[in-house]
């Protein structure tokens, strides 16, 4: 029987009919949704045996099968073609995840679905769709106008966060890292983020455990101008997002290989719905594994290594590094303060990064929101904030942790103009007895 929406789809090229005729398989039960007489003719042609189906809800209610999924189906087909409607259905009436779901009722595990898409329609809604409705993506291809998705249904969903998914995300998290992170700490950072929140992708088995997950939070980068800033060469700033918390179960880590492993899917599924058209670049510190991944597959670059540097507090040969001597500091103006809280009204974090900014071209916003939500209130770890006055003008900070006699200083901004700051500022940190650090 013809489809009911047919006279709205297009049909597709004769070239294009023969590509997929050449890929349906011989001998099993094909099962050809819209697509026009070629596709018809080409597969007849290629020896394929056809049944024509409507999956437009109606005529599935009235043929019996199940919609829901609840049950199975009387008929499975090892290959289904579906042509989508010219006009992108309403959310009341026959949306695309509608029609992949039913039409995975239909298909045998591993049976290939073939989805054409309408000349100029979104890949990223695609790719979205048919990860949420467990289909892993084995093709794309767009050169024949007609956009066709080679798939295959599988038993793994990816789809976006949910309300109260963080309870198996922190399991998932205790099982691949061998550490316990608190719901707090969840909480701060994909929760609470100023600049946006829950970026989070999920891989999640037929029973409803999460086996996978890859997440990012978004900053805000600045970016000059070359030539300097100005009224016509203004700066840029750029929402980016930094990667984290890549992890899948050990027991999915051998489904699928490269592209198709279940790690990437949810990294496919990832990019096409929180990155593309939406932010300037993610970015992420990593190594091994997950680094190779990244290259291969998301088109990652590797910019460089993170510096380390290790300087002994004393010892033998160690020059000392003391704070100036009172007179000293006097005469110069500078105090070195430990800071508590950074409130959003505050305005000299605000006035430094602006002084600043252009002395160090490109650079996260450390203003005194990102300064506030990512070190002040970081639940875990325990973060300590130090900074630098010359008067009362604001000219540097520095974000410390300490671990046992180690002392971490991992981030900070000071004005260039006052070289001698950031030494001012180590030293006093140095000196307070409750630090006790000797690296």
């Amino acid at each position: 029987m013809q489809t009911s929406y047919e006279p709205e789809n297009p049909p597709v090229s004769a070239d294009l009919a023969g590509r997929i005729a050449a890929l349906l398989p011989r001998g099993g039960r094909v099962l050809l949704s819209g697509g026009g007489e070629a596709l018809a003719r080409a597969a007849a042609a290629a020896g394929v045996f056809l049944t024509e189906r409507d999956l437009s809800f109606e005529a599935f209610e009235e043929d019996g099968d199940n919609a829901s999924g609840s049950g199975a189906p009387a008929r499975r087909f090892d290959a289904l073609v579906l042509a989508e409607p010219r006009e992108e259905p309403s959310a009341t009436s026959h949306p695309l995840t509608g029609l992949l779901h039913r039409a995975r009722n239909l298909l045998a595990e591993k049976g290939r679905l073939f989805l054409l898409a309408p000349a100029g329609a979104d890949p990223r809604d695609r790719i979205v769709a048919l990860s949420e409705t467990g289909f892993v993506i084995l093709d794309e291809d767009w050169t024949h106008g007609t956009g066709l998705f080679q798939a295959r249904r599988e038993s793994i969903f990816v789809t976006e966060y949910q309300e109260g998914d963080e309870a198996a995300i922190l399991a998932l998290f205790r099982g691949s890292f061998h550490v316990e992170r608190t719901l707090e700490r969840w909480r701060w950072e994909y929760a609470e983020n100023p600049y946006g929140n829950r970026v989070i992708s999920e891989a999640f088995a037929e029973d409803g455990a999460l086996v996978a997950h890859y997440a990012a939070y978004p900053v805000r980068f600045h970016r000059e101008r070359p030539g300097g800033d100005g009224p016509d060469n203004p700066a840029e700033t750029l929402l980016a997002q930094q990667v984290g918390d890549t992890m899948t179960a050990p027991e999915v880590r051998k489904i699928g290989r490269g592209p198709t492993s279940v790690l990437a899917r949810t990294v496919r599924h990832f990019y096409a719905r929180f990155c593309a058209g939406r932010i300037a670049f993610n970015y992420g510190f990593n190594t091994g594994n997950i680094q190779r991944f990244s290259m291969s597959f998301v088109r990652a670059r590797r910019i460089e290594d993170v510096p380390f540097r290790v300087r002994a507090v004393q010892g033998e040969g160690v020059p000392p590094l003391r704070p100036p001597r009172w007179l000293v500091r006097k005469l110069g103006g500078y105090r070195v303060e430990r800071v508590t809280a950074i409130e959003e009204s505050d305005g000299r974090w605000d006035e430094l990064f602006e002084r600043v900014r252009g002395s160090y071209g490109f650079l996260i916003e450390r203003d005194a929101r990102y300064l506030g939500w990512r070190y002040a209130r970081c639940p875990d770890p325990q973060y300590f904030i130090y900074a630098v006055f010359r008067r009362r003008r604001l000219i540097g900070w520095g974000v410390f942790r300490q671990l046992g006699d180690r002392l971490f200083w991992g981030d900070a901004l000071f004005d260039p103009r006052y070289p001698e700051a950031a030494r001012l500022l180590l030293a006093q940190v140095l000196a307070e007895p409750a630090h006790g650090a000797t690296r």
